[in-house]
Order: structure tokens, then C-alpha cells, then sequence
């Protein structure tokens, strides 16, 4: 009898003791509901519900200063902070913006630093980085859409160049205006711009690398041959050989272009410092592009060209009226062509052949404008300053774009048509 009481004695001593987290989690369960009378109303009069009470009771006024404290707002960027973020966000359009300022108001240095040769070391590095930073291996995946790739690359090297033949012919004074604009049309797309929009619009971006890199190389041998039938229509500009700006073209173009490709590609490392450095190679890229307005800004001040508000509103106006016409034509076109027959794929390799097809690039235009230097002459800092207000203006027109095709999106509703 001893034995058996005590064997059953034994799993009474080993068990371990009850845990009160249960009972913790009833309270504080409790206390959200009940306050300390409710408790003391609805349980039984026992010593429980008294400890029960007395524990609700501390936890009611701490859930309720919970309950009724607000979350904290986060803390307000200071007008410093927003301004730093709105400069590293727009850095490009507003050091073009700065440099031709400066160059114009200050023109010492400016033309100082032409003397010594600094514009061709600026280009070579705008193209040397740019090629740098290519993502090759995206773009090749783009190489299945060649209804895609064959109109971005007819529209943006044939197409929108013969509309210089027109636009030389503007009655915009100082003519290298009208010529500098013209200069633009030939140009190939931009080198990051329609990337970047594509990819915010929710568009191929590996068809919009693929005309990037492939009209930025192609146009070393098509802007020759258009700018010949351009600058021939153009009165003064009789001297222009296009086989010198080839060459020219050749060695500040290309050359880099692919010296920089093929750093990332055979140098050991070099993809990964790449990724790690990428905003500081942007940056650097950034400052080579703004010396060459900067400089040439400063050569037209030299010599004493004017400048007024008239003859900057005209060209921003010119520029706004050219990339609202490709833009317009594009989509219009586009929409007759068949580039895919998944209709999620035909959208989004229509945002990236629109975007690329409308934009045209800056520095392939400061490096040709500066080649032409001996043609314009001091005129060149006008023919300069349509092609900088062309990019910043199609850059905001394209992103005010975007913008409305993603809205129209969110809605459920076309958002190209």
C-alpha cells in the first residue's frame, strides 16, 4: 500500500511547475475589455478573482494610455536635408543650368580651361565611364525583339535626323540657334535617361539598353552622313568635312565607348566596384559633361555674342515644340505596330521603344558641337544652348509623361492611349 502511494507520489514531485504565462496572457487579454470593476462584477468572489482585479486594475491604465497615445510622426526633413535630396536626385539638369550661367557670367576661366585642352579630355571621359557603366549582359536578352530594336534604330538614326533639314531653316536668330537644334535632331538616344524612365514606367528595359548601346555606336557613322546634308543646307557652313568629323567621332567616341567596355569586361574586380561605385561614376560623368557647356559658354561671352531673354525663350520653345512632335508621332505609329504577341509584353516594349525613339542625347552633341568649332566659330555657345534646354526639357516632358501612363495604370485604364 506504502509502495503504491508512493509510486504515485512521484510524478506529483518530478512535474514541473504550472507556467502563469497563460494566465498573464488572460489578464492582459482581459484588461484590454474589462476594467478592474468588470472583472470584480463577473468572477466569482475568491481569492483568484481578487488577485485577477488587482492585476487588471495596474494593467488598465497603462493599455489605455497606449490605446490613446498617437504614433509618432516621423521627423520632418529640415529645408537643408530637401534640398541636398532635390541636387542628388537632379544633378545633371542643374549643373547644365550652372555651367552655362557661370560660362556666360564669368567667361575667364572658362576660356582659360579651353586653351589648355580640357573639352577633349572631358568628352573621352564622358564616353570612357559611359561604357563603364553599360550592362551588356541585359541588353543582349533584348535581342529576340528585332521588330522592336529595327524601329527604335530606323526612327533614331534616319528618321528624326531628316527632321534637321527642316528645323535649320527656322527663322530663330541667332541662326547657330536653329543650327545648334538641328544638330540635335541627329543625335542618337540618350545614354541613361530612357533607361531610367523605362524602367519607372514599367517598360523593357532590356530593349531600351539594347537601343542605347547600339544607336550610341551606330551613330559615330550615321551623324557624318546626315550632318553633311544638314550643315550643306546651311548657309557659311560650305567647309564642313564629314570624313574629319568621323574620325573625330572615332577617336572621342567610340574608342572610349569601348575602352570602357572593356574594362568591366576583362579587368578583375571590375563589375563588382562598379556596382559599389556606380552613383560616384555618375557624378564624375556628370561633371565632364557640364565642362563642355561651361567652356563654350564662356567662349561665346569672350567674344561678346549676346545674349538675351528672346533668344532663350526661342530656343526653349523649339525645343518643347521638337520633342512633343516625337513623342506624339511615336505613340501614334506604336500603336500599328505589332512587336510581340503577349499584349503585356507589346505594352511594355512600346513605353521602351517610344521613350528611346523621342529622346536624344547630350553629350554625343557637345563632343559633335565641338568638333564643328572651327566651322561655327565664336557662334558655337549659341549653337550649345539649344541642345542643353533640349535635354532638360525633354527630360521633364518625358517624366511628366510617366508619370500619367503609370497613374492610368493604377486606375485600370490604357495608359498609352
Amino acid at each position: 500500500m506504502l509502495t503504491a502511494r508512493a509510486a504515485s507520489a512521484v510524478p506529483l514531485c518530478t512535474a514541473p511547475r504550472p507556467s502563469l504565462q497563460p494566465c498573464n496572457r488572460l489578464v492582459t487579454g482581459l484588461s484590454h475589455y474589462w476594467t478592474a470593476d468588470d472583472v470584480a462584477r463577473r468572477l466569482p468572489r475568491t481569492a483568484a478573482r481578487r488577485l485577477v482585479a488587482a492585476a487588471a486594475a495596474g494593467a488598465a491604465p497603462a493599455v489605455a494610455a497606449a490605446a490613446s497615445s498617437e504614433p509618432a510622426q516621423p521627423a520632418q526633413p529640415s529645408l537643408l536635408q530637401r534640398l541636398g535630396a532635390f541636387l542628388a536626385t537632379n544633378y545633371l539638369p542643374c549643373g547644365l543650368l550652372t555651367a552655362v550661367v557661370l560660362g556666360w557670367c564669368l567667361p575667364a576661366a572658362g576660356t582659360a580651361a579651353a586653351a589648355a585642352g580640357v573639352g577633349p579630355a572631358a568628352t573621352i571621359g564622358i564616353f570612357f565611364i559611359s561604357g563603364l557603366l553599360l550592362q551588356r549582359g541585359e541588353s543582349m536578352a533584348a535581342l529576340r525583339s528585332t521588330v522592336a530594336v529595327a524601329y527604335g534604330l530606323t526612327t533614331v538614326l534616319l528618321i528624326t535626323p531628316l527632321l534637321a533639314l527642316a528645323i535649320v531653316r527656322l527663322p530663330l536668330q541667332p541662326p547657330e540657334v536653329a543650327l545648334g537644334l538641328a544638330i540635335f535632331c541627329c543625335m542618337p538616344t540618350t545614354l541613361s535617361a530612357n533607361v531610367m524612365l523605362t524602367t519607372a514606367s514599367g517598360g523593357n528595359t532590356a530593349v531600351a539598353l539594347l537601343l542605347t548601346i547600339a544607336s550610341n555606336t551606330l551613330a559615330v557613322f550615321t551623324i557624318p552622313v546626315m550632318l553633311s546634308l544638314v550643315l550643306g543646307n546651311a548657309a557659311g557652313l560650305t567647309s564642313f568635312n564629314p570624313m574629319e568629323l568621323f574620325r573625330n567621332l572615332v577617336t572621342a567616341v567610340l574608342l572610349p565607348l569601348m575602352a570602357g567596355a572593356a574594362t568591366q569586361a576583362l579587368l578583375p574586380g571590375a563589375q563588382y566596384w562598379k556596382r559599389d561605385h556606380r552613383k560616384l561614376l555618375n557624378y564624375l560623368s556628370g561633371a565632364c559633361l557640364c565642362t563642355v557647356p561651361w567652356m563654350q559658354a564662356s567662349k561665346a561671352s569672350a567674344a561678346g555674342l549676346p545674349l538675351s531673354p528672346a533668344i532663350v525663350l526661342s530656343a526653349a520653345a523649339s525645343a518643347v515644340g521638337l520633342h512633343a512632335l516625337l513623342l506624339a508621332a511615336n505613340l501614334a505609329v506604336t500603336r500599328l505596330v505589332r512587336f510581340n504577341a503577349d499584349p503585356a509584353q507589346q505594352l511594355a516594349i512600346r513605353k521602351a521603344v517610344v521613350l528611346a525613339s523621342s529622346m536624344k542625347t547630350i553629350p554625343v552633341a557637345v563632343a559633335v558641337i565641338t568638333q564643328l568649332s572651327s566651322v561655327l566659330g565664336p557662334g558655337v555657345g549659341f549653337a550649345v544652348l539649344p541642345c542643353v534646354l533640349a535635354h532638360l526639357l525633354q527630360t521633364m516632358l518625358a517624366s511628366a509623361l510617366v508619370g500619367r501612363w503609370n497613374r492610368r495604370e493604377a486606375a485600370g485604364l490604357p495608359p498609352l492611349d
